[in-house]
């Protein structure tokens, strides 16, 4: 049972590094955008994300991806008391069992969604690149 978990966290942490990439604002190649460079594009890209920070629109909404563990966790555990009971084994380890996998997976989950930007930052950025002159056609 050990050597499982220790194998399920080393997963979760590959899972985690993997998705943790932010994604940014793609845009159509526009007559401002051909005028300005990419260089210059990418300065105001990040200058606009900043603002989005400093004004409150933060990326990610980490309060949320806690609780949406926790919950799951929670309903694992519920979920492997009653299988426990039901089935007649110790019902005890079944609820921890399951209420483990369940939060891991909610976490593996959550882990991978890391790196889409709330719906507040994305039409912040989006507004501020449309001032400047830019097309937002999307994030990648």
């Amino acid at each position: 049972m050990q050597r499982m978990l220790y194998i399920l966290m080393l997963f979760l942490a590959g899972c985690l590094l993997a998705g943790c990439g932010p994604k940014r604002p793609v845009l159509y190649p526009n007559a401002h955008l051909d005028e300005v460079g990419m260089q210059v594009v990418q300065v105001d890209i990040d200058d606009c994300i900043m603002k989005a920070e400093a004004a409150g629109a933060n990326a990610t909404d980490t309060g949320a991806a806690v609780g949406n563990v926790a919950r799951s966790g929670a309903i694992g555990t519920a979920a492997g008391a009653v299988f426990g009971a039901i089935m007649g084994n110790n019902v005890g380890r079944a609820a921890a069992a399951t209420g483990g996998a369940a939060a891991a997976g909610s976490a593996v989950n959550e882990g991978f969604k890391s790196g889409d930007p709330t719906t507040i930052h994305k039409n912040f950025v989006d507004r501020c690149l449309r001032e400047k002159g830019y097309d937002v056609i999307g994030w990648k």
